[in-house]
């Protein structure tokens, strides 16, 4: 079966239609924080749904970092204290902060809404 190639504007309706849908960041998870990719190189990381209902409600959180850090693979990124443990988390790469948000900080039950947009740790430029 032969297939017939497409006319310029079959192409073009193809091209805008394919550009013009919004493109859904992928979220990975590792070690109980969740990336994701805002642009090239540069990741956003929080605490994953699992990992939060591992620890149970938050009720202190440290963030041992500011901006413009340098970090290595495994440095921890965040300490929190609930009623069921004390846990570091641990950043996947390694990077410069680029941000951190520290109304985790001043506010850590915002983590135990497990609203993602809301309990992100840090951005960080991967080297």
């Amino acid at each position: 079966m032969t297939e017939h190639p497409q006319s310029f504007w079959q192409r073009l309706l193809s091209w805008f239609h394919h550009d013009s849908q919004p493109a859904t960041p992928a979220i990975t998870v590792k070690d109980g924080v969740w990336l994701q990719m805002r642009a090239q190189g540069h990741y956003r990381m929080g605490l994953s749904s699992d990992a939060l209902e591992q620890i149970g409600d938050i009720s202190f959180a440290d963030l041992p970092i500011m901006t413009d850090d340098v970090l290595a693979a495994g440095d921890d990124i965040l300490e929190v204290e609930s009623d069921k443990a004390v846990e570091n988390f641990k950043t996947p790469y390694a990077g410069t902060v680029v941000k951190v948000n520290e109304d985790l900080v001043a506010d850590p039950a915002t983590i135990n809404q497990n609203k993602q947009p809301d309990n992100w740790i840090l951005e960080l430029q991967v080297a």
